[in-house]
């Protein structure tokens, strides 16, 4: 059998959050979802965990106010090798903007950029499950 995976969802939409939480359980891919509204919040747990942390899959939203999905990738390279050798980061995004897909495609730190509203099978395709 597979082992879950573990994953966080940074999106300042409460709603966002909410839905994909229920999908990504209701999915089987997962029984583990922490959730964050704030991209700051979210590397301070990651700063907190430190080496207590699982392998993590990160759902991270770009557009946000305070701190935005490329300032989150930016703070996010200069954790600890080690922390960041545990998380695989998947931006969503609804953008059409070519410079942020662009961006997003050059980024190590970015595995793809997917589409919102987020589809759980297009998901497992990209985690190959």
């Amino acid at each position: 059998m597979t082992s879950l995976l573990n994953f966080f969802l940074i999106d300042d939409s409460a709603f966002d959050l909410f839905i994909y939480e229920k999908l990504l359980k209701k999915s089987g891919i997962t029984d583990s979802v922490k959730t964050f509204n704030s991209a700051r919040d979210a590397l301070k747990f990651l700063l907190g965990e430190g080496p207590a942390l699982p392998e993590t899959v990160i759902l991270l939203d770009l557009q946000m106010p305070d701190m935005n999905g490329f300032e989150f990738i930016d703070e996010f390279d200069h954790l600890p090798d080690f922390l960041k050798s545990r998380i695989r980061i998947f931006m969503l995004s609804s953008t059409i903007d070519t410079r942020d897909i662009e961006k997003a495609k050059a980024s190590p730190h970015i595995i793809d950029l997917l589409p919102k509203p987020l589809e759980i099978a297009f998901l497992k395709k990209k985690l190959s499950l």
